[in-house]
């Protein structure tokens, strides 16, 4: 296999390749961070209870992973990634285009989610894969610190384009939808078989990978907090633009191009039960914020501090790093990582599914306070979190070798 000279160091063409990948992906992040629950609320008019139900069926491929892998096993990590990445730029492209008919909505959404679900264990198996040695929390944390370089640059020109252009959120999801679909037809220029991972088994379930299954149904119904509720917070109650969530995720990303590298290695030196923990302490923190902020502080105080917050526990989705370096040290065959996490990913689906709307229906039941029980909620979810990280395996620290550039 060839491989390419990059200043001084030396890299496959398969993990160049799939750098570009991760560079089109972080387009696509930046503008569903930013741009899809605006779009949403600016111009499609959507309530929060409108936004809650949407996630549910929203969610439902995520459910649905483990079997839809099983079904693609055949064609291998590599290939069933590209499958995933086509079929999630056409959903956004059409959610782009997209009349404001809450049912064309619904399917375009659940189109890009089908993709989107379909690849996320893929991605962290590949990723693994390129790893030296046991580095695998450093190899994903180098990998994804590129993905945040690149979101950062997206994030940039979108935040001009919106502030001095007035584009329209139609432009923005085309281009998204574009970049996706590129990345998709990228993986079929990955050449190399050791890559090319194809399983036994079609579905990977064993007993003895139980914690990792109930920190994915936990992780469930955290995520949702991150990606539903807190944008709604800032949105709905503070009242923002499309620039305030544009800038927030702009800062987040600055942090993430060292941030995620730092972590990786962190869980490579310090193990997946000090990781967890601190995502635990980190979410809490953060509800404390969301929770009190608005009626302790003036606006202007209470905007910063949320911002913060949200800052705070968006970076702590670098712990599904965590999650995923410990069912890769778990796995018996490299073959069986990507079911392993495909069928975590189902399990985090059927909380995540029913969180929306039971959280989505306690925000819009209390009134202008609602919310504040979605965050008290949020705080339980924190402290279960730091409960299950306890049960896992302590680790003394250790130093670890540099993973090879």
């Amino acid at each position: 296999m060839n491989n390419i000279k990059i200043g001084k160091y030396e890299i496959s063409t398969d993990l160049f390749i799939f750098l570009i990948i991760s560079v089109l992906l972080g387009i696509v992040a930046a503008v569903e961070n930013t741009s899809l629950a605006n779009r949403l609320y600016e111009e499609l008019d959507f309530t929060v209870m409108q936004r809650s139900m949407l996630e549910t069926p929203r969610e439902l491929p995520g459910l649905l992973t483990v079997v839809m892998i099983g079904i693609l096993n055949g064609l291998g990590d590599i290939r069933i990634a590209a499958v995933a990445n086509i079929i999630g730029g056409i959903g956004l492209l059409l959610f782009g285009l997209a009349p404001n008919q809450y049912s064309l909505i619904l399917l375009f959404l659940v189109i890009y989610s089908t993709g989107q679900h379909l690849y996320l264990p893929m991605n962290s198996s590949i990723t693994m894969s390129f790893a030296k040695g046991e580095n695998f929390g450093q190899r994903m944390g180098q990998i994804q610190g590129l993905g945040s370089l690149s979101i950062i640059i997206a994030s940039g020109v979108l935040f001009l384009l919106y502030r001095f252009f007035d584009v329209t959120y139609q432009t923005v999801f085309v281009i998204a939808a574009f970049a996706m679909t590129m990345s998709g037809v990228l993986f079929m220029f990955m050449k190399s078989d050791g890559n090319k991972i194809v399983s036994k088994k079609r579905f990977v379930f064993r007993k003895e990978y139980y914690l990792f299954y109930i920190m994915s149904i936990v992780n469930g119904a955290r995520k949702q907090i991150t990606l539903t509720f807190v944008p709604w917070l800032i949105i709905d109650v503070f009242q923002q633009p499309v620039t305030t969530l544009t800038m927030l995720f702009f800062i987040v990303c600055v942090i993430n191009i060292f941030f995620k590298p730092w972590f990786g290695s962190l869980i490579d030196k310090r193990g997946e039960r000090y990781a967890m923990q601190l995502e635990a302490i980190i979410m809490f923190a953060a509800c404390i914020g969301f929770i009190f902020a608005k009626q302790l502080f003036s606006f202007s105080t209470a905007l910063i501090i949320v911002g913060i917050c949200y800052v705070i526990d968006k970076l702590m989705e670098s712990a599904s790093m965590a999650r995923a370096t410990y069912a890769k040290r778990l796995s018996r065959d490299p073959s069986e990582v990507a079911r392993t996490l495909s069928m975590g990913l189902s399990m985090d689906h059927v909380v995540s599914m029913m969180i929306p709307v039971l959280a989505g229906y306690v925000w819009y039941s209390n009134g202008a306070d609602g919310y504040r029980y979605v965050f008290i909620g949020a705080l339980f979810i924190s402290l279960l979190n730091f409960f299950i990280a306890s049960k896992l395996e302590r680790k003394n620290p250790t130093s670890s070798s540099d993973a090879s550039q």
